[in-house]
């Protein structure tokens, strides 16, 4: 058995638009300080609709004042190119942070995956936009032999994601470590992913309100089956035992 772990290029998919919120609990590389790191375990994946790969940028929109201002982020599964509520930058060195005209802010990728977080306890979503750690997870699951799932999609290891400087001299790491699903996150997991589908951020719904279905109660929609960067293989070894419950 082999399970579609990352999403696949997008590059074929439509160029729609979708405003957005972004959904809680939610988590980013970014909001780590210099010299911390935090611990997750992977759930589900692309084929699950827990892993995804699309584009973001800063909006703008006209106020009752007349001015144009931050109006969110939207979605995309596409680079949507330069539209016409891009975002400009804004000139921090000055009092009133003027936003600069002619300049824009560059649309981000991102990759967002469903996770637990061991500090937490609680079932997150990643969105990660530094190229940098997306690259980093890629190669470390390639390494099928080491990093495996369990037939339900489960991560048996566990990453540590790490932030080291500030500013431009900012650099993160993962370090992945096999851990045995403990029972209580497989069943807690067997419960709840049903409640998260990742691919709502593309229909401007929350992640968080599980994927739609059809007046039949069967789900809406299909998964796209081009194929993904990686296919991991289940488990067929034993895993390291962990005694704690991460």
């Amino acid at each position: 058995m082999t399970l579609q772990v990352l999403p696949p290029e997008l590059t074929e998919a439509p160029k729609d638009r979708i405003e957005t919120k972004e959904a809680q609990p939610y988590w980013k590389p970014s909001s780590l300080k210099d010299g911390d790191s935090e611990e997750f375990r992977l759930l589900g994946c692309y084929e699950t609709g827990h892993a995804i790969v699309g584009w973001q940028y800063a909006c703008e929109a006209t106020g009752s004042d007349g001015n144009l201002r931050f109006n969110g982020y939207v979605v995309t599964r596409t680079h949507p190119g330069q539209p016409a509520d891009l975002a400009r930058e804004t000139d921090w060195s000055k009092p009133d942070r003027p936003k600069i005209d002619g300049t824009y802010v560059k649309p981000r990728r991102f990759l967002a995956w469903v996770a637990t977080s061991a500090a937490r306890g609680r079932l997150e979503v990643m969105f990660i936009e530094q190229k940098s750690l997306r690259d980093q997870l890629t190669e470390i699951l390639q390494e099928i032999e080491d990093y495996t799932w369990t037939e339900d999609g489960l991560a048996n290891f566990s990453i540590k994601i790490s932030r080291k400087g500030t500013g431009l001299e900012t650099s993160y790491s993962i370090l992945p470590k096999v851990r045995k699903v403990p029972d209580k996150i497989a069943k807690e997991w067997a419960t709840q992913k049903e409640s998260i589908w990742l691919p709502n951020f593309f229909e401007g719904k929350d992640p968080f309100d599980g994927r739609a279905t059809d007046e039949k109660g069967l789900p809406a929609g299909g998964i796209d089956k081009r194929g993904s960067v990686v296919a991991p293989t289940v488990a067929t070894k034993k895993v390291e035992e962990d005694n704690t419950e991460f």
